[in-house]
């Protein structure tokens, strides 16, 4: 709007105006100043010299006050411009603040309704100004607007986040698709957007999955007769991969030696513990001292327990934590954001197999949450095959990716509930946004968690903000643990 003054007071979603929190602070301003009027003349000062001095404190508190809060910390300075000794002037303002605030809330609520009553017609720069100006509502950043089928929806194309309509568009929808108006049924419904895909959205084109771990080439042979299989003439083709066994010469076996047994023990156990394998590379380099038990005279034998080979992959799965995962996610939404799909391909050569199964992994649990089926079964076998991880090491991947994407979707959902408060609150939350994130990442150790939480609560002096702090933490989560798996 042209007119740049601020708002004093807000229609509700009710009906009824209240006070927006620049009215709220201007309220406190006057009734500080009249109870300061009101000490002073009960004081039997001179009229003249009460609108000096309150002329003074006025000036004081513009210059120096800028938040609901502030007024008690002035109280000192407060005090030395009255001439009353501070404990005076504090019990004054105790017995009589709330009387005198709520008259002036509701001279100040008529003065300004009569203001909006005979107020111009607003003007505008822009249709768009306009809107947002009547409505109080605002475009989401980042997102804009795409057409899923019969439906308009709202998406973010940097992270694929789709915001579907509600009220009577959603409902019609719905009733075009038939679905269920409520969420009563014993399956969770399928969103709009996902329904209209399965609906009225064409079929989508095959796309061969990439993946991490290369194929093997495919036979150029294989490749001539899936393709051309049909035009070709003359005898059927007998493929076979690798070299003819008929043009090498039948090799007879040679008789076993100490040798060749060694080596084929040894490439034998390379299916079991590293312990065996020592033990068997020590046997036969050595079987003669072996088959020497003149050592073991007088010495009470005890059995040595044997040794458990720890896999590496499962002590870096339990390493793996929340933050990580958030990091992980953080890089990769960068390189999205920027279009780098060179710096992507080098940073992820020089990850650890461990951390590119977790990108791929990553992939595939988004791909099941947008109702996409995934071969879990076929994925793992493939995997473990073509790497040193095994499946245990996988399913706990899945496991810990689903579990972190549930405190990353509740941490997004923070943020949008955070936003709906006021600006001195937003202000607030990101000064303390780094310590939130930070107690969340200790999930599932819930106990911590609230310890961090509650040392965040007691820094915020605001009541009012302090219990809406309170109300989004609980919320977020009772939601965390509902849905984390152990």
């Amino acid at each position: 709007m042209s007119d740049g003054s601020k708002k004093v007071l807000e229609k509700k979603a009710h009906g009824e105006f209240e006070f927006t929190a620049y009215g709220e602070f201007l309220s406190y301003f006057h009734a500080h100043i009249d109870i300061f009027k009101k000490l002073l003349k009960a004081r039997k000062m001179d009229p003249a010299k009460v609108e000096e001095v309150a002329k003074q404190i006025k000036s004081y508190m513009t210059g120096n006050i800028k938040k609901t809060d502030q007024f008690f910390e002035h109280l000192p300075q407060f005090a030395t411009m009255l001439g009353v000794p501070q404990n005076e002037v504090s019990t004054y303002l105790n017995s009589n603040f709330i009387e005198v605030l709520n008259k002036v809330q509701d001279k100040l609520k008529v003065q300004e309704l009569e203001k909006l009553q005979n107020a111009p017609a607003p003007s505008f720069a822009s249709i768009a100004e306009e809107i947002v100006e009547r409505l109080q509502v605002t475009h989401p950043k980042d997102f804009v607007f795409a057409q899923k089928g019969i439906l308009t929806v709202l998406e973010n194309p940097l992270t694929g986040e789709i915001i579907e309509p509600k009220g009577l568009m959603a409902e019609s929808a719905k009733a075009a698709l038939s679905m269920p108006a409520s969420a009563e049924s014993e399956k969770e419904p399928v969103s709009l957007t996902d329904a209209l895909a399965i609906a009225n959205a064409p079929p989508a084109p095959v796309v061969k999955k990439q993946s991490l771990i290369p194929e093997k080439d495919k036979s150029i042979l294989l490749e001539i007769v899936e393709t051309f299989g049909d035009t070709l003439t003359g005898e059927t083709l007998d493929i076979k991969i690798g070299p003819d066994p008929k043009d090498n010469p039948t090799v007879e076996a040679a008789p076993p030696s100490n040798q060749s047994s060694s080596d084929e023990y040894e490439i034998e156990d390379l299916e079991f513990d590293d312990s065996d394998s020592r033990s068997a590379q020590s046997s036969g380099s050595s079987a003669d001292d072996s088959d020497d038990f003149s050592q073991d005279i007088d010495v009470d034998f005890e059995e040595p327990e044997p040794v458990i080979a720890i896999d590496p992959n499962l002590t870096r799965l339990e390493s793996f934590s929340v933050k990580e995962f958030m990091d992980l996610v953080q890089t990769i939404t960068g390189y999205q954001t920027k279009a780098d799909q060179v710096g992507y391909q080098n940073w992820l050569r020089g990850l650890s197999e461990f951390e590119k199964a977790v990108v791929s992994l990553r992939t595939q649990v988004l791909k099941e949450q947008k109702n996409e089926v995934v071969d879990w079964n076929s994925l793992f076998q493939m995997m473990s095959s073509k790497s040193d991880l095994s499946r245990e090491v996988l399913v706990g991947i899945v496991k810990k990716l689903k579990n972190f994407q549930i405190v990353k979707l509740t941490l997004d959902r923070m943020i949008q509930e955070f936003k709906k408060g006021s600006p001195e609150f937003m202000q607030m939350v990101k000064m303390a946004w780094p310590h939130i994130q930070k107690s969340f990442y200790e999930v599932p150790n819930y106990t911590q968690v609230q310890t961090l939480l509650k040392g965040i609560l007691s820094r915020v002096s605001d009541e009012n903000h302090k219990r809406d702090f309170s109300k989004i933490f609980t919320m977020a989560l009772n939601f965390i643990q509902s849905k984390f798996q152990v």
